[in-house]
């Protein structure tokens, strides 16, 4: 009979231990649809605007795998001009963390044509992601060409920065590692339980 309760405290902690793993790769692969023309994708999007990137800040370390859904980079930008949407002068605007979760790669120093949502979070910014128009600004002159001239920035404004996020990589670990120690312990109770009464 220990042998039987062995087996199966050694099948529960390889199952636990994959579902632990499993838990670690949380972010779906990204879906998108081919964006539409610029007059589509402007009905679409909450702000569409012109930017030159200031910064670009990480929640996570950018050199570890996998990330967690929360994970978002901030990019920071100095705003041009605006089609649509409160866009001030300065604005902070968040993206997932790869292509994989439909985040885009924006680098510091380039100009982009932007379309963003808002954020989901309800914290009064943007979100941009690869599922949209959003490029670099000298790949868009087909946009530019479409949605006219545009208006200038509230000038002298600076956006809400968004709030780093929680460490996300923790707190998604805690919860699965936590099910795994509970799951160890009751079944080496059962194991102890069992090899007292065989006694």
């Amino acid at each position: 009979m220990t042998g039987s309760i062995t087996r199966v405290v050694a099948i529960a902690l390889l199952l636990s231990a994959v579902w632990f793993i499993g838990s670690l790769g949380g972010v779906q692969a990204c879906k998108c649809v081919v964006p539409g023309s610029p007059a589509e994708e402007i009905e679409k999007f909450d702000a569409v605007f012109t930017g030159h990137v200031i910064s670009v800040s990480h929640s996570f370390d950018p050199n570890v795998t996998p990330f967690k859904p929360g994970d978002r980079t901030t990019v920071g930008l100095d705003v041009s001009t605006v089609w649509k949407g409160v866009v001030h002068e300065r604005l902070y605007i968040t993206t997932p963390p790869t292509g994989g979760s439909c985040g885009f790669a924006f680098s510091e120093g380039a100009q982009y044509i932007v379309y963003a949502s808002v954020n989901a979070s309800g914290d009064g910014g943007y979100q941009a992601s690869i599922c949209s128009r959003t490029a670099l600004l000298r790949q868009a002159q087909a946009d530019l060409d479409a949605l006219g001239e545009g208006q200038a920035p509230r000038a002298g404004t600076s956006g809400p920065q968004p709030e780093p996020s929680p460490d996300s990589f923790a707190a998604g670990v805690w919860v699965p590692l936590l099910v795994t120690a509970v799951t160890v312990v009751l079944l080496g109770g059962i194991l102890a339980y069992a090899s007292q009464r065989r006694r």
